[in-house]
């Protein structure tokens, strides 16, 4: 298709655009098979698990046990999708992935609107398809794979009922209302920084009176209202409290969130979130900084007083440098909390990216160049590096590799594409289709939770829960492939009750308890281990990990056994029952 920009066709070549947009998504649809992964993702696919085979749609268990910390959209999602298609991994990763190309309409529709350029929207969405936030989001599905689309379609709704039709603001406030249901207020508050901002910096009250306040304020309320019903009827007062409150805003005011305070956290991991383009962009945010101080500094407040920039757009801007500058100050640091502004820096990153397809004369424009160019040279690098610092590859590996290579050569010489555009595209997919197809599978091959459970399933079918002794309780995945609850031993009298039931069962024991199992039985349980399998904390690995040279050194051993009473013993435990 030929995009139309003033009457001009813009230099994209037909159908190019769909061809670069499928190289973009590829890495992400590679995910599609891969395990979940212990701990959000794995918990997150068991209460969707519960939530199926029990039938109770409106109470969330987390292993068997009452759950609060998320609401519940997300886990309606998640069981939709098991009940449609299996509990299996492609049916848990199905939501995330059709919120996220939802979220990249979103991207698209903002950027089009705010800008009026097409090709500018159609780089804002390579921006987010491609940043390593967002790839981190998908490959493995936390909260903010699902809330963040919701955010985007706020803003996206609402430049359509500014600039198309005011019935769009309806929508705005139903989509702050899922994302409230879905994280908490902050669906609400992120666009009260963009557009709130935006209409407060430049006194624009006719925009707000004309933003359908009434009755759309009740359409953002509503849902919300309707969760916290359940809430209350589980845990009384305090489970719209923590809702509303402790679970949200809370995180920077109460002590139990309180963390080593570091100012430049959330700028950091904004950093390599958005990766692909953060130096061209702090460059540009850099001239742009210096060049405003030297034009108009010292009449800054003067300006403002004055409403200069009545009729200028600053939503984006808000939303990205307001939302870094403010989340600075929260108590509760997590990296993922700087994934609700990756859109924003797509919109405004792509203005710059834009010039440097169009505009290349110029000092700023050539340093532009060069830094999406080394950009691009690093994650080429690090695939190429791939083979030799991290693991063996197969000869699948060079497959993709003389794959990608002819996808370069397709839009470098056959659809006339902007080299800029092109090389950023097919270098950053490139690496991140390695990580789908060979770095993921590596971590969770470290992670044997599937294998253990097609074990468990087949050797003690019907059964509720399985045992572990030493295994953190956390890590869901067991439960999830396992299809049962599990129960972390801390109490012998569970073990030797298990036992006067069944007579044998199957238990799962790390390696750093295994020396202490006799004691913790009082030597009356014999164990005979058929299995042992490599293990590793994979939610947070350690840069060693990833070097096959180290691997080995950080790695433990877990251990699937039998479990039964020594001759005589049964009844010793049972006496001192």
């Amino acid at each position: 298709m030929n995009f139309v920009q003033d009457g001009k066709n813009v230099p994209l070549v037909k159908y190019s655009i769909w061809f670069l947009l499928a190289v973009a998504v590829l890495p992400l649809f590679l995910t599609f098979p891969l395990d979940v992964i212990d701990i959000d993702s794995s918990q997150y696919a068991e209460i969707g698990r519960e939530m199926t085979d029990s039938g109770n749609w409106f109470f969330i268990r987390d292993n068997g046990r009452r759950y609060l910390d998320k609401p519940i959209l997300t886990f309606w999602k998640i069981s939709s999708s098991f009940t449609l298609f299996g509990q299996n991994n492609y049916a848990f990763r199905l939501p995330a992935i059709l919120m996220t190309l939802l979220s990249l309409w979103g991207v698209f529709t903002i950027t089009k609107l705010y800008s009026g350029n097409s090709k500018r929207a159609w780089i804002s969405v390579f921006l987010y398809a491609l940043s390593p936030g967002l790839y981190a989001m998908v490959v493995d599905p936390k909260i903010d794979v699902y809330v963040t689309p919701y955010i985007i379609l706020v803003f996206a709704f609402y430049y359509l009922g500014t600039k198309k039709n005011p019935a769009y603001y309806y929508a705005m406030y139903l989509a702050m209302g899922l994302g409230f249901i879905t994280k908490g207020p902050i669906a609400v508050v992120i666009p009260g920084i963009g557009i709130g901002g935006d209409i407060l910096f430049r006194r624009d009250w006719k925009r707000l009176l004309g933003m359908k306040l009434f009755p759309g304020g009740i359409l953002a309320l509503l849902p919300p209202f309707l969760w916290s019903i359940p809430l209350y009827l589980e845990f009384n007062t305090y489970g719209p409290y923590f809702f509303l409150w402790v679970q949200s805003f809370g995180r920077f005011y109460i002590k139990m969130y309180d963390q080593k305070f570091n100012p430049l956290f959330f700028y950091s991991n904004f950093s390599w979130a958005f990766g692909i383009f953060i130096l061209p962009l702090v460059a540009w945010i850099v001239s742009n900084l210096i060049g405003f101080v030297k034009k108009r500094g010292k009449g800054l407040f003067s300006n403002i007083r004055k409403n200069e920039w009545k009729d200028q757009d600053f939503v984006p801007a808000f939303w990205l440098f307001l939302f870094l500058f403010l989340i600075s100050f929260s108590k509760y640091q997590l990296p993922q909390y700087i994934y609700w502004c990756l859109p924003a820096g797509a919109v405004i990153g792509s203005g710059f990216l834009l010039k440097l397809i169009e505009s290349p004369q110029g000092s700023l424009s050539f340093i532009g160049k060069i830094l999406v160019y080394l950009t691009s040279l690093g994650f080429v690098f690090a695939g190429i590096l791939f083979p030799i610092l991290v693991m063996d590859v197969p000869v699948s590996y060079y497959v993709w590799v003389a794959i990608y290579l002819g996808i370069a050569a397709i839009i470098l010489l056959y659809f006339k594409t902007e080299a800029v555009l092109g090389t950023l595209v097919v270098s950053v997919s490139f690496f991140f289709t390695l990580v789908s197809l060979y770095a993921y599978p590596l971590l969770v091959s470290y992670q044997p939770s599937k294998e253990v459970g097609e074990i468990i399933r087949e050797a003690e079918p019907g059964k509720e829960k399985f045992l572990m002794f030493g295994v953190p309780a956390s890590k869901r995945s067991y439960a999830f492939y396992s299809k049962r609850i599990t129960r972390t031993l801390f109490d012998p009298e569970v073990l030797f009750e298990a036992l006067q039931k069944d007579g044998e069962r199957m238990i799962l024991i790390s390696e750093k308890y295994l020396p202490h199992f006799d004691e913790f039985t009082a030597n009356r349980v014999d164990l005979d281990i058929f299995a042992e399998y490599e293990s590793y904390k994979v939610a947070t690995p350690e840069f060693g990990f990833f070097l096959k040279s180290k691997r080995d050194s950080l790695t433990t051993k877990v251990y699937l056994g039998k479990i039964r009473f020594k001759p005589g013993k049964e009844a010793a435990a049972s006496n001192s029952k």
